[in-house]
């Protein structure tokens, strides 16, 4: 009888040393890219556009042909990876739903998966969402040449999320940051020192994240507006056609003009139903530097002018046009323009020569230390797990 115990406990013994080995095995490759990759960094202070020279990246844009104006989606997933994500339709019906509701350019962005079911295409971009950490710190990956694995699992701070800018920024022709205010991924403060993308997701059907937006803008970031539906289900009418972003690339347009006036900011974001566009700009100017003049082409319930803190400097109600007389402390003007069942979300104008601002620096000593801390930690559990085991055998 005390044998079998004895042989119960030992197969017990055994099992959990077992699964003990495959936990620590599990952590130390979980988190082997906070000692290998993590860049620490000496940030600047953030500098809010300044200057005489306004910056307007409408300008000599041909506003008379809405045909120049390309619907786009470059976020929502399909079924991928034999069902283990979340996708729940297949690529045919995807397309098609989106092509029924006038799109140009149908992004498909499965998780760390490029797609090129639709690669003939006119309008066809190669995208994928980028990330699989714990709290949705994500991003979507433009004009992608190639998947990007590297990723922070657990928690980030701003420097494991500038040295995922870092990585991704030379593996497509687009940065985007995703759905920055879902789960709290990508704080307000975080992006008064992020840099190197180049927009933001700020529409998208889990949520809208003009806050983090126009903190970028206050810190004198040139950041875009992206919108996208992040749909996870292509025949469900409250996540599909609902967010999406207009490009002006004239003619049938390919992934290399698409991809350049998002960078550029040639576009507007819209939130609305099924894709439609209810009012179009006409005229998005400034008038010898001193007047932003936008016209639009049927009467909004209002337009609203935003500027430096995502502060409201100007309403107008049943309007077609506006003309704001810049103010010496107007650093940005973006214009929220409210339809009847739709929301335009311009781009701003602001006192910028072009240039961009200073980068993050990575500091060499701080990431020296950051990084052998970790090994430091590695080698004193290896220590003792060691003196256990010896502890154990003798």
């Amino acid at each position: 009888m005390q044998q079998q115990v004895r042989k119960i406990t030992n197969i017990i013994k055994w099992i959990l040393g077992s699964l003990a080995i495959i936990i620590c095995s599990a952590a130390f490759i979980a988190t082997l890219p906070y000692a290998l990759f993590t860049n620490v960094y000496d940030f600047p202070a953030p500098k809010p556009f300044s200057g005489k020279t306004w910056y307007n990246p409408y300008t000599g844009l041909a506003f008379d042909d809405i045909n120049h104006w390309k619907k786009s989606n470059f976020h929502g997933h399909t079924k991928a990876w034999q069902g283990i994500t979340d996708g729940h339709s297949d690529h045919a019906i995807y397309d098609s739903v989106y092509r029924a509701l006038g799109y140009h350019s149908i992004g498909i962005s499965n998780y760390q998966f490029i797609d090129t079911t639709f690669n003939k295409s006119i309008g066809y971009v190669p995208c994928y969402e980028h990330g699989y950490n714990v709290w949705k710190r994500h991003h979507v990956c433009i004009g992608a040449q190639s998947v990007t694995w590297l990723d922070f699992l657990f928690g980030q701070s701003i420097h494991h999320k500038q040295t995922m800018l870092d990585h991704l920024r030379p593996t497509m022709d687009v940065l985007a940051i995703a759905h920055p205010r879902f789960r709290g991924s990508f704080d307000a403060e975080d992006f008064l020192k992020l840099s190197g993308y180049d927009c933001i997701e700020v529409l998208n059907h889990y949520r809208i994240s003009d806050e983090q937006w126009d903190s970028a803008l206050s810190a004198g970031y040139p950041a875009w507006i992206v919108g996208d539906d992040d749909t996870h289900n292509a025949s469900a009418e409250g996540e599909t056609g609902v967010c999406w972003t207009m490009i002006h690339a004239p003619g049938n347009a390919k992934r290399t003009e698409l991809t350049t006036s998002l960078k550029q900011g040639r576009a507007f974001g819209l939130t609305g139903k099924r894709g439609i566009v209810e009012i179009y700009p006409t005229r998005h100017e400034i008038i010898g530097d001193t007047v932003l003049h936008i016209s639009l082409s049927d009467t909004a319930r209002s337009i609203e002018l935003i500027g430096q803190g995502g502060n409201l400097i100007g309403r107008d109600t049943l309007v077609r046009e506006v003309n704001h007389r810049l103010q010496s402390s107007d650093n940005y003007v973006r214009a929220k323009i409210n339809g009847d069942s739709s929301i335009m979300w311009m781009n701003p104008v602001m006192r910028w020569d072009g240039k961009q601002r200073a980068k993050p620096i990575i500091n060499v000593t701080k990431t020296i230390v950051y990084r052998s801390t970790w090994w430091i930690g590695y080698t004193l559990i290896i220590i003792v797990i060691a003196k256990r085991f010896r502890k154990r055998k003798n």
